[in-house]
C-alpha cells in the first residue's frame, strides 16, 4: 500500500526526500518526512504507510509475547485525529476481553483482536482517528462494570464499578475486592446525600436554634452547604455523656471526592458556627463569623 494523508487516506501527497542531484536519483526520505508531508486535499499533514505501520504492530506484539508468554490488553500508540488535525498525539487503545469493562486509564477505542487493531492504520474520515505508530504493547488490570445496590435508610442505591472508580481518585488503585468490601458503599452514600434539598442559610440557623430543646439524644439534622466543593453536613446530638462536656457532632461529607470531616462541640452554636466559617481551623486566617449573632445580622443586610 503506498504512503497516504493520515486524514483523508489519499495517495496524492507530497514530502522531503534526499536526492541525487545530478541522476535524480532517490536516496532516502528526508528527517522526519512523513510528519510534515502535504496533501493536495488537506494540506500540511502527517503522512502514514500502513503497511509498515502494521508490520510494527507485529514486531511489537511478537516482542511482548516472547518476554510475558501472555497477551496484551493495552497498546500505546500514536494517533491522528481526522476531525479535528492537531499533529499526532499519544492514546491507548484497549485489546480483547469483555465489552462492559471499566480501568483506571483513558483509552481512544477498545479491538477485539489484532487485525481489528491493523485495520486502524487504514485512514478513514469517520472514525475520527488515524493509528500512526505502534508504541508497544501492556498489561493493565480492568474490572467489570457491575452495578451494586446498597440499601441506605431504606432505600436501594445503584452503584456502578465505573462510578466508583471516578469517585476514588486513581491513586487508591481500587481492586475488585476494595469495590465490594467497602468503595461501592462510600460511592452510594456519597449518591444519596447529593439528593438532599436542605441548605444551610439564615432560616435553617433560626430553626436549628429555636427547637434545640426538642433535639433529643441521637437525633440530626442534615444539611447541604457549598464551600470550594460542595459538602452534605449531619449535626448529631450525642446519645451519652461518654464525650462530655462535649454534646454534638459533626459529620462533613465532601460530595466531589473522599474528604471527611468529623468534630464534636459543647454547643449547637458552636457547631453551626464552625459550618458558616467553613470548617476553619488556621490560626493565621480569621473567622468570617465571631459569632451565630454576627452572621444573623450581617445576613438581614444582604
Amino acid at each position: 500500500m503506498a504512503i497516504q494523508c493520515s486524514i483523508c487516506g489519499g495517495t496524492h501527497v507530497k514530502c522531503a526526500a534526499v536526492v541525487n542531484p545530478n541522476t535524480k536519483e532517490f536516496i532516502e526520505f528526508g528527517y522526519d518526512a512523513l510528519s510534515d508531508g502535504q496533501c493536495e486535499q488537506c494540506g500540511n499533514v502527517l503522512l502514514t504507510d500502513p503497511e509498515e505501520v502494521k508490520a510494527d504492530i507485529d514486531k511489537w506484539w511478537a516482542e511482548y509475547m516472547a518476554r510475558n508468554d501472555s497477551h496484551p490488553n493495552y497498546v500505546l500508540c500514536e494517533i491522528v485525529r481526522t476531525d479535528n488535525y492537531d499533529g499526532y498525539e499519544q492514546a491507548y487503545i484497549r485489546i480483547g476481553g469483555p465489552e462492559n469493562v471499566v480501568g483506571n486509564m483513558d483509552i481512544i477505542a477498545v479491538c477485539r483482536d489484532l487485525d481489528e487493531l491493523k485495520a486502524l492504520t487504514v485512514p478513514d474520515f469517520s472514525r475520527g482517528f488515524t493509528l500512526v505508530e505502534c508504541q508497544g504493547f501492556e498489561f493493565r488490570p480492568v474490572m467489570e462494570n457491575r452495578t451494586y445496590r446498597i440499601e441506605i435508610d431504606g432505600e436501594c442505591i445503584p452503584v456502578t464499578t465505573e462510578e466508583v472508580l471516578e469517585f476514588y481518585p486513581k491513586q487508591h488503585n481500587l481492586t475488585q475486592d476494595d469495590i465490594e468490601q467497602y468503595a461501592a458503599a462510600n460511592t452510594a452514600l456519597i449518591k444519596s446525600y447529593r439528593e438532599c434539598e436542605r441548605r444551610l442559610d439564615v432560616a435553617l440557623v433560626r430553626r436549628l436554634l429555636d427547637e434545640e430543646r426538642l433535639m433529643k439524644p441521637g437525633e440530626s439534622d442534615s444539611f447541604k452547604m457549598q464551600l470550594h466543593f460542595e459538602w452534605f453536613v449531619r449535626i448529631r446530638k450525642e446519645k451519652t455523656m461518654q464525650y462530655a462536656p462535649f454534646r454534638y457532632t459533626v459529620e462533613a461529607f465532601c460530595l466531589d471526592n473522599i474528604q471527611t470531616f468529623t468534630r464534636r462541640y459543647i454547643t449547637l452554636e458552636a457547631a453551626l458556627l464552625h459550618c458558616l466559617n467553613g470548617f476553619n481551623e488556621k490560626a493565621n486566617s480569621p473567622n468570617r463569623y465571631k459569632s451565630i449573632e454576627q452572621y444573623l445580622t450581617q445576613s438581614k443586610t444582604l
